[in-house]
């Protein structure tokens, strides 16, 4: 019997919706967090098993639990998801970085580290023994880019897109390169203190997804540079859902 599982990842920013069926994941539907509502779910005409959620927005948490058909599996530390936690204090983990993790070792390289470019981005790190062991958190693009913006007098509220110069010819292009040039610094630079910290000099394999993973995966292997990214994967919070999903169905 094919079973059906309704897949949602709610980030600041935006939520992602998805029904997974017969482990292969279905159309992803992308809404602003800030318009989800009740009537998405209701009278929906989908038989479904279950429904995977990781949510780290507890107003659209609430509006989930009450307009679900199905049964609700909320992703906490406590689920069994493909991953032990050693971690201080689990509970303060967010569900969308423990649905990352699963997906990562999942995937079956390990040690790896997950770079997530969303609203902030975080860096999560998983060793050879599939245990996940902590992270990184910083701003994303889009709100350091709204930060320069209210911040100053004069500065643009600035849109990220692909650059093609490190010498900006106008105050926007120059504020993409400064975000974009600086996230390809961060990626290095953490995944390097991690390598040689953590993992003794072995190579971890780096997954990235969000919203700003491919311009910023791309850009890190231009005009010479070591590709320090080595797959760019959009569904990977997803992903990680339906391994969660599986295990507990």
């Amino acid at each position: 019997m094919k079973r059906k599982i309704l897949l949602i990842d709610v980030s600041n920013s935006f939520t992602k919706i998805a029904v997974a069926s017969d482990g292969k994941i279905g159309r992803v539907t992308k809404i602003a967090t800030s318009e989800l509502t009740a009537d998405l779910f209701r009278g929906t005409r989908a038989k479904l098993d279950l429904a995977v959620i990781s949510s780290v927005v507890p107003e659209a948490s609430r509006i989930l639990a009450s307009s679900l058909s199905c049964r609700p599996l909320w992703v906490d530390h406590r689920l069994p998801g493909g991953v032990t936690v050693s971690y201080p204090n689990p509970r303060t983990i967010g569900a969308d970085r423990l649905a990352n993790a699963a997906a990562a070792a999942q995937c079956g390289k390990l040690p790896a580290i997950v770079v997530d470019f969303g609203t902030a981005v975080t860096f999560d790190v998983i060793d050879v023994k599939g245990s996940y062991l902590g992270g990184i958190i910083a701003p994303g693009l889009p709100i350091a880019a709204k930060a320069l913006h209210e911040g100053t007098a004069l500065l643009p509220l600035t849109r990220i897109r692909k650059i093609t110069s490190s010498v900006g010819k106008s105050t926007d292009e120059a504020i993409r390169i400064g975000l974009l040039l600086g996230a390809v610094g961060l990626v290095r630079e953490a995944v390097a203190r991690i390598t040689r910290e953590t993992f003794k000099g072995k190579k971890p394999f780096i997954i990235a997804t969000g919203g700003d993973a491919e311009l910023v995966a791309r850009l890190s292997g231009q005009n010479g540079g070591s590709k320090v990214i080595d797959l760019v994967d959009p569904l990977l919070t997803l992903r990680g859902l339906l391994v969660i999903g599986k295990k507990n169905i």
